[in-house]
């Protein structure tokens, strides 16, 4: 498998020739996985990764092929063909070229991230007099993995072309409510992830080390800041340009995580899962409300300033720092599992939605 990767990254074109035409191949049926088409370090596109590859196992139920293209329009400086910061075998296809070699294409499902809905609004009326009229069934899935990136998107557009589903990533946004903004059937699918996933360090393996999520945040210089005075024995260090394997290994020996972007994300959930504690601010866009009484989710930036000091101080040592991970841990095991996200991924391709 080394080779392969080697000969794709020397003959990036050559290689999605030769895997266009052997997906294409006498095809009828193609689920699409549209993905950033460019280097993108993102928790979004290692899932939509992940389901790319959990569909490619479940071929028994939907029947289909499975390929990964990239959501038109994307450019890249280089031609791109695979991310290379996390260890993967995915190859990413153009879809223009996947379809146009699909003769005999009868059914066509399309899983679209939720941020480029009004792109590909625009890319389907312009595709749709050729590469689409002779498909007899279109389904587009909008995957909405940051619900506040649906907002202003022409999902109604989208009707216009075939049926339109909408799966999502939190729980806090599964329901009724988001159901009857979307005007489409939703489906709860969560994401590829669980403690299972991660190997544990307890307190005594851990380092006075506090990662931090890479998001903008207008606050998040004057926050640091403060930490870094009040707390000068503590490293702090944001992420940024780490492979995942490096990021994972990090997580492992800190002992502390602080997340600027939605709260309940990678940054917060991924620490605890390695036998960190993570700080955040709650809101109940991305949290459940059990995620408000968690000793290290504060109900604002400015109660965070004033207590996550104390808190850490607090907090570091065994029976302390031991029993607070334990609460969160115990809340994002009720929520998270592998198994439980294949189950969701099964129902989806069965029809059996949360939200018809």
């Amino acid at each position: 498998m080394r080779v392969v990767h080697a000969y794709a990254e020397r003959h990036p074109n050559l290689t999605r020739s030769v895997l266009t035409r052997a997906a294409a191949f006498r095809t009828k049926r193609l689920i699409v996985f549209l993905t950033p088409g460019y280097e993108l370090r993102a928790g979004g596109v290692m899932a939509i990764a992940s389901f790319y590859r959990e569909s490619i196992a479940l071929r028994h139920i939907h029947k289909a092929r499975v390929v990964l293209c990239a959501v038109p329009g994307d450019k890249s400086d280089n031609p791109f063909v695979k991310y290379s910061w996390f260890e993967n075998y995915n190859y990413i296809l153009d879809l223009e070229s996947v379809l146009k070699r699909c003769p005999q294409l009868d059914y066509l499902m399309l899983h679209i991230p939720e941020y480029s809905v009004n792109r590909m609004v625009a890319w389907l009326t312009s595709a749709a007099p050729t590469l689409l009229s002779k498909i007899r069934e279109l389904h587009l899935n909008i995957l909405l993995m940051n619900i506040n990136l649906i907002q202003g998107k022409n999902v109604a557009g989208l009707k216009r072309f075939g049926k339109v589903t909408c799966t999502t990533a939190h729980e806090a946004y599964t329901n009724s409510t988001t159901r009857e903004a979307m005007g489409v059937p939703l489906h709860r699918l969560s994401v590829c992830i669980g403690p299972e996933c991660y190997p544990l360090s307890g307190y005594q393996k851990k380092e006075p080390l506090l990662i931090v999520s890479p998001d903008r945040h207008p606050l998040k210089d004057k926050v640091l800041h403060h930490i870094a005075q009040a707390y000068p024995g503590l490293t702090i260090k944001i992420i940024e340009n780490l492979s995942y394997g490096d990021y994972t290994n990090l997580i492992r020996r800190a002992k502390w995580s602080l997340t600027f972007g939605e709260g309940l994300d990678g940054y917060f959930a991924e620490p605890i899962f390695s036998g960190g504690n993570s700080f955040a601010v709650y809101n109940n866009r991305y949290f459940t409300p059990p995620f408000s009484s968690l000793e290290t989710v504060y109900p604002s930036w400015e109660i965070l300033m004033e207590k996550i000091i104390e808190d850490i101080k607090r907090l570091d040592e065994p029976v302390s720092y031991n029993r607070c991970w334990r609460q969160a841990y115990e809340l994002l095991c009720g929520l998270y599992s592998t198994e439980r996200f294949r189950e969701n991924l099964r129902m989806f391709y069965r029809g059996e939605y949360s939200f018809p």
